[in-house]
C-alpha cells in the first residue's frame, strides 16, 4: 500500500491475531500514510493516525478471542470427562 491509500476492514480485529499485531500492524500503516476505514464495531468510521478507540476495539477483540478458547477448552474437558470425543 501507498501514502494516500485506505484500507477498508469489516472490523478492527481483521488487523491481528491479538492486541500486540494490531497495534504494530495501525502503526506501521499510519507511518506509510494508508488510513484506515472500519466498518463496524466501537471503531467504525475513518482512522488517519492512533487513537484510544481504535487500541480499545483492539484490546476488546483479543478479550473475545480469549474467551471464545476458554469457552471451548472447558467443553472439550467436559465432554472427555463425560466420554464423549469433541463439544
Amino acid at each position: 500500500m501507498r501514502s494516500g491509500d485506505m484500507l477498508t476492514l469489516q472490523e478492527a480485529d481483521r488487523l491481528g491475531r491479538n492486541l500486540l499485531e494490531g497495534l504494530i500492524m495501525l502503526n506501521e500503516l499510519f507511518e506509510q500514510g494508508v488510513a484506515v476505514k472500519i466498518l463496524d464495531g466501537i471503531a467504525a468510521g475513518e482512522h488517519t493516525e492512533r487513537s484510544l478507540i481504535l487500541d480499545l476495539a483492539l484490546a476488546l477483540a483479543e478479550d473475545r478471542r480469549r474467551d471464545i478458547v476458554r469457552k471451548t477448552r472447558n467443553g472439550l474437558e467436559s465432554a472427555a470427562r463425560q466420554g464423549r470425543t469433541g463439544g
